[in-house]
């Protein structure tokens, strides 16, 4: 980040983010030995952690290396097996409640249909007088808590429903805020924020540790560590890798601490993505002719056979509600959508959408993909008609479980027992599993929403393994994304999306993460650039 993210007036004792602090005071936040065993797994194997005063400490790590077992054993959500928290040099013991620690989680836990002042409330409490709850004071709470952050405040009676998706993480920082703790946790933070959104909560951040917060950031997205925070550390299959000023390291050494190997970072070439566009012109596998979705179209497009299209956008530009539409999960208001050249008429439910290939793997993976409480097994085949047998045929148990275990073994899910929950893997566990189950079915169609949102590098480099896979079998893939560098990436050709229509078609070389930040903020005037 530049000097436009570093907020006004730092203190030039300050170091900058990444220089070598000198300080001897008592650490915010330090951790000995943290142990956690969840039956036969060791999730943390004697951790040490220090968070020091007034710094921005990041903490990565593959799906499934401890990094969410650490922040719920702080949160109190965990009771540590050995080792022990300490808290401004005082033991503490989290799971007897009163942390004086905010935590800011992935999905915010805002509730949209009341207002502002009333979502921070929930977690500062109801300001009464004589007994009954105050607005007045509600409002004015929520302005104070803003004010101390050093943001000019929103209409506190505002609806959370109406916010951007970038003042929805400030509120959620504001709200945990209001207990006034001095030390705040983010875990994914950006996982579903466009870059211009994610500039904002890195200038609030920076402006929080200025004045004297401590943070630890916890983040999949490696490359928005540099320029903001100060140190960074590793975590490995529950363990401590490292710890290591941020200005000594690269993306590319973190990701061997991470991984215990180097990357193979695949870009598409230029000759991939000739490929590609060649393939967009032939046969398609889809066509949308006309498509309107409430204010959104009218829009036309194809995906050929062994295409990878991204159909991208900020939030709110309309791409979000296509890939629903086509799927049969949102109402086709008007137009034509035909799968290999066959008319999918709009009153077509899912089970036939699906019947005919077509798959969707939804943003909202806990939500909509997972059912909790089974196991990977049931997860991956909840219709045993995907095993090969009919609705009244037993299916052998010995060639289920092989069936199982090769997709576990195919796409590294971790852990490798069929009888586990699905609830216990992370997240990018669960998103192979879902990837895995929408493969067995043999569709024709694959739909992804945000498909790697909250994943790490090494899951992300499984499941560009496997869309790839999927087109080179000669099927397409529609990517439905606000992640425009994992478009540029994986995409041969992309579709920007603005006030509901197609505002620019890139292709070839123009197919890169600066025209597609471009064109998304413009959002105006169709434009198709090839180089």
């Amino acid at each position: 980040m530049g000097d436009a993210a570093k907020p006004a007036g730092r203190d030039p004792r300050r170091p900058e983010p990444g220089a070598p602090f000198t300080s001897d005071a008592t650490p915010a936040i330090e951790i000995r030995g943290l142990t956690k065993r969840f039956l036969g797994t060791l999730a943390l194997d004697h951790v040490d952690l220090t968070i020091r005063r007034g710094e921005i400490l990041a903490l990565v790590g593959e799906n499934g290396a401890g990094k969410s077992t650490l922040i719920k054993t702080l949160a109190g959500i965990h009771r540590p097996d050995e080792g022990e928290i300490r808290i401004d040099g005082q033991i503490m013991h989290p799971h007897s409640g009163n942390v004086p620690i905010a935590f800011v989680h992935q999905d915010l836990g805002l509730v949209d249909e009341l207002s502002i002042g009333e979502n921070v409330a929930l977690v500062a409490g109801f300001p009464r007088t004589g007994g009954l709850i105050s607005w007045s004071k509600v409002w004015s709470q929520a302005q104070a808590i803003y004010d101390g952050m050093g943001i000019a405040p929103p209409d506190p009676r505002a609806p959370v429903g109406s916010l951007s998706a970038a003042s929805k993480a400030v509120l959620g920082i504001a709200r945990a805020l209001s207990r006034q703790a001095k030390i705040v946790v983010l875990d994914e933070p950006t996982a579903s924020l466009p870059g211009p959104d994610a500039l904002r909560l890195f200038e609030l951040l920076l402006r929080l540790r200025a004045g004297g917060a401590s943070i630890l950031y916890v983040s999949h997205r490696l490359n928005e560590l540099f320029g903001l925070v100060d140190r960074v550390t590793v975590l490995r299959d529950g363990r401590h890798v490292r710890t290591s000023p941020i200005g000594s390291q690269t993306p590319e050494t973190i990701v061997h601490d991470m991984l215990g190997r180097d990357l193979e970072i695949h870009h598409e070439s230029q000759a991939t993505r000739s490929s590609q566009a060649t393939r967009s012109t032939a046969k398609p596998m889809l066509s949308v002719e006309d498509l309107r979705v409430g204010a959104q179209g009218p829009l036309s497009f194809s995906v050929g056979q062994g295409e990878i299209l991204g159909l991208v956008g900020l939030r709110g530009g309309g791409h979000e509600a296509i890939g629903r539409t086509i799927f049969g999960a949102q109402a086709q208001d008007a137009g034509a959508i035909r799968l290999a050249e066959e008319i999918i008429p709009p009153e077509l439910p899912i089970a036939g959408r699906i019947a005919k290939g077509m798959a969707l793997l939804a943003g909202d993976r806990l939500v909509e993909s997972a059912f909790p409480g089974m196991s990977l097994r049931e997860n991956l085949f909840p219709n045993k008609t995907n095993l090969g047998g009919g609705l009244l045929t037993p299916i052998s148990r010995v060639y289920e479980h092989a069936q199982v275990g090769d997709l576990l073994d195919r796409f590294d899910v971790r852990p490798r027992d069929a009888n586990a929950q699905i609830d216990w893997l992370s997240g990018g566990n669960q998103q192979k599993v879902f990837v895995g189950r929408w493969l067995a079915t043999g569709a024709r169609l694959f739909i992804m929403e945000e498909p790697t949102a909250g994943v790490d590098i090494g899951a992300k480099e499984i499941i560009h393994a496997m869309l790839r896979g999927i087109v080179a079998r000669g099927a397409a893939v529609l990517i439905v994304s606000s992640d425009f560098e994992e478009v540029a990436m994986l995409c041969g050709r992309a579709l920007v999306m603005g006030r509901g229509v197609v505002t620019a078609e890139l292709v070839g070389d123009a197919l890169n993460l600066e025209n597609l930040l471009t064109r998304s903020s413009s959002g105006s005037g169709l434009a198709v650039q090839t180089h």
